[in-house]
C-alpha cells in the first residue's frame, strides 16, 4: 500500500501497538480494521480478517489507499466494527419498524416478535421468525432466491459483506466450490467471509465507485439500499484518516 508507513505510525499514534516497518501485512491491516471499527484492541477475530484481507484484497484490485478505505468502511459497517460474522435479527420493534418496510414486515408481526423495551436479548426461535419473515415472502423469493420453508434465517447475512440468500450464496458456492449452501456457517469463517465480500467487490465493479469516492452509490451497490449510510461515512472518514 502506497504510504504504508506513514499509515502505520498514524495508528501507532493512537496507542496501537504495532511495528513501523513500511510493510502493510496482515497485522496492520487488522490494527486499521480495528481503528476503522472503534476498537481499542486488535481482536482473534481481527487478526483472522486481517491475514485473509492481506491475501485477498490484492487478487481484487484493491489496493488503492482509496478502495481500501472503501472497502473497509463498508465492511467494517456490515460487521459491527468488525466483530461479528453472522447478521443479528435480535431486533427491538421500533428497529423493524425503522429498518423495513410494511410489505417486508407488519406492524403486527413486529410487535410479536421484536425485542419490547426492558426485554433481554431474543431467543433464537423469534429471531428466526424475523429473518423468515423479512427474507422470507414473495420478496425473498424475488430478491435472494429463498425458496424453501427456513431459507430466511438459514442463509441470513454471514462474511464481511453480509451475503444473504440462497441465490448469493449459490453464488459463492458456483465460484470458490466452498459447498455454502449445505454449511452455511462456513461463510461465516473470516477466511470464506473475506473471499466472498472480495467475490462480489469484482464481481459488481466496486472498485471503479471507490476509485470516485461515491460512498453512496457504493452503499447502494453493497447494500441494495442506504442502509446505515451515516456509519458508512463515519467509518470511511476513519479510514482516510490513517490511509490518505
Amino acid at each position: 500500500m502506497e504510504n504504508a508507513e506513514r499509515a502505520q505510525q498514524r495508528l501507532k499514534d493512537r496507542g496501537y501497538s504495532l511495528a513501523v516497518d513500511g510493510v502493510f501485512g496482515p497485522v496492520s491491516m487488522a490494527t486499521l480494521m480495528s481503528f476503522v471499527g472503534h476498537r481499542s484492541t486488535v481482536s482473534t477475530l481481527r487478526i483472522a480478517l486481517g491475514k485473509a484481507a492481506d491475501r485477498e484484497f490484492p487478487k481484487v484490485g484493491i489496493t488503492t489507499p482509496l478502495r481500501i478505505a472503501h472497502a473497509l468502511a463498508q465492511q467494517s459497517t456490515e460487521t459491527g466494527g468488525f466483530s461479528k460474522m453472522v447478521e443479528s435479527m435480535n431486533y427491538s420493534v421500533r428497529g423493524l419498524l425503522l429498518v423495513f418496510s410494511r410489505s417486508r414486515i407488519s406492524r403486527a408481526d413486529a410487535e410479536k416478535f421484536g425485542r419490547k423495551p426492558g426485554e433481554g436479548a431474543l431467543s433464537i426461535t423469534r429471531q428466526s421468525a424475523i429473518a423468515n419473515i423479512v427474507y422470507g415472502g414473495d420478496w425473498g423469493r424475488r430478491n435472494l432466491g429463498n425458496t424453501e420453508p427456513g431459507d430466511g434465517w438459514r442463509f441470513r447475512g454471514r462474511g464481511v459483506k453480509q451475503t444473504t440468500g440462497r441465490f448469493n450464496y449459490g453464488e459463492v458456492k458456483r465460484i470458490t466450490g466452498i459447498d455454502v449452501i449445505a454449511d452455511p456457517d462456513l461463510l461465516a469463517d473470516p477466511d470464506t467471509g473475506v473471499l466472498a465480500g472480495c467475490i462480489f467487490w469484482e464481481t459488481h465493479n466496486c472498485n471503479e465507485l471507490a476509485d470516485e469516492d461515491d460512498i453512496v452509490a457504493l452503499t447502494k451497490r453493497i447494500n441494495g439500499g442506504t442502509n446505515g449510510l451515516d456509519a458508512r461515512r463515519e467509518a470511511l472518514a476513519r479510514a482516510k484518516e490513517i490511509v490518505l
